[in-house]
């Protein structure tokens, strides 16, 4: 952030006569003249969103919005309506900035008019409690607002409130709501995902072997479901020598290591190498 707020100081100020001959060339579609116009303000964008700060999204989040209400204003603004860029674009970055804290505020994403709607009603709320010197009902929060109170219950369903995964609930308050959350029978996904990516990578290198060499891998480590099988199992299924077997394994083992080596190079360069160990056995040798 120090670099960026660094970088943006170093563009100029722009003078009046230099904003409206910007905003007139914009609107002739020139796109150098629309990223002056906007890199020229972008310090009020930061003054803006320093505003907003700890409302539940990160400042960086802020900054990212302001920008793009700062561009839609650029894209916007009419020099000949006499008014200065920045007094139009400060409009476009707040709206731009309030949105965002409408749809991320809360767990689930609550459109922004329905958001206006909300504050409206609280806004009422406090102003009739300040008048009343009580809490107004919502026959009299309908009245001021000149709605009916069933669509005043309807706006408000949607006045959610976040709630921290560390509360503690429960009759003791021993427990919190994260510890509720995870479902120990469920598989983990990530693992789950490698898992599955890892079988699809050895389905097809395994394509790349002969019909024997694929056999005797399928038989040594039990690809197809069954027991992994010793040397001299493979043999007798085959009709050939255990010594044949383990030839075969041999060599197809480092076809296969050369194919995950060279998907290694190109997808994930430190990636440690592929081992090859059959499941159960305690040695090639005793086997």
């Amino acid at each position: 952030m120090a670099a960026y707020f660094r970088k943006i100081r170093d563009f100029p100020r722009l003078t009046r006569e230099d904003e409206v001959t910007l905003a007139t060339h914009v609107r002739e579609g020139c796109q150098s003249c629309r990223n002056e116009l906007v890199q020229s303000n972008l310090s009020f964008v930061v003054k803006v969103a320093s505003e907003y700060r700890n409302l539940g999204t990160p400042f960086e989040d802020l900054l990212n919005e302001g920008n793009l209400g700062l561009i839609e204003a650029a894209q916007r603004f009419d020099a000949t309506k006499g008014t200065k860029f920045i007094t139009y674009a400060i409009w476009w970055i707040r709206k731009s900035i309030l949105r965002a804290l409408s749809e991320r505020s809360t767990l689930v994403r609550v459109p922004s008019y329905q958001m206006k709607k909300v504050r409206e009603i609280r806004h009422a709320e406090k102003a009739l409690s300040r008048e009343l010197g009580r809490k107004p009902g919502r026959d009299e929060i309908s009245k001021r607002l000149d709605r009916d109170v069933s669509k005043v219950d309807q706006v408000l369903q949607f006045n959610l409130r976040e709630v921290s995964l560390e509360q503690k609930v429960g009759r003791q308050q021993d427990q919190t709501i994260s510890d509720f959350l995870p479902d120990e029978r469920s598989p983990n996904a990530e693992d789950d995902l490698v898992q599955r990516q890892d079988t699809s990578m050895m389905m097809q290198a395994l394509n790349e072997l002969s019909d024997q060499e694929k056999s005797v891998i399928h038989y040594r480590f039990g690809l197809s479901g069954e027991p992994a099988r010793t040397l001299k199992q493979v043999g007798e299924i085959m009709s050939i020598s255990r010594e044949r077997v383990r030839q075969v394994e041999v060599k197809a083992k480092l076809r296969l290591r050369k194919i995950f080596d060279e998907w290694r190079a190109v997808r994930s360069p430190n990636k440690a190498p592929v081992v090859f160990s059959s499941p159960g056995a305690r040695s090639n040798r005793e086997h």
